[in-house]
C-alpha cells in the first residue's frame, strides 16, 4: 500500500494535537446540528405544517428535538471516533486504544 501524501499526514499531526474528546465532539456536534433541524423541520411539515410559536414551545417539539438530537449526537459520535482510529492506522499511532 502506497504512503499517504505528506500534506494529510501533516493535517492529522495538527488534529490529533487536538486531541481525540476535542475531535469525537466536533464531530458529533457537526452532524447533529444540521441533521437535526433537517429532521425537525421535515417531521413538523409532515405533522401538520405550521410553526406557531405555541407549537414551537410546546413540550412534544421539544421532546422530540431532543431525541431527534440525541441520535444524530450518538451516531455522530461513534463516526468520529471511528474517524479517528480509522487515520491512527492510516498514519501510525503510538496507542492502541
Amino acid at each position: 500500500m502506497p504512503a499517504p501524501p505528506k500534506h494529510r499526514r501533516d493535517q492529522w499531526e495538527k488534529i490529533k494535537a487536538g486531541g481525540l474528546p476535542r475531535f469525537v465532539l466536533a464531530g458529533a456536534l457537526r452532524r447533529a446540528i444540521p441533521m437535526t433541524i433537517a429532521v425537525v423541520v421535515v417531521l413538523e411539515i409532515f405533522e401538520g405544517g405550521t410553526f406557531t410559536n405555541e407549537r414551537l414551545a410546546s413540550a412534544a417539539f421539544l421532546g422530540r428535538v431532543a431525541m431527534v438530537f440525541s441520535v444524530f449526537l450518538a451516531g455522530g459520535a461513534i463516526s468520529s471516533f471511528a474517524r479517528w482510529k480509522s487515520h491512527e492506522a492510516l498514519y501510525g499511532s503510538d496507542a492502541s486504544t
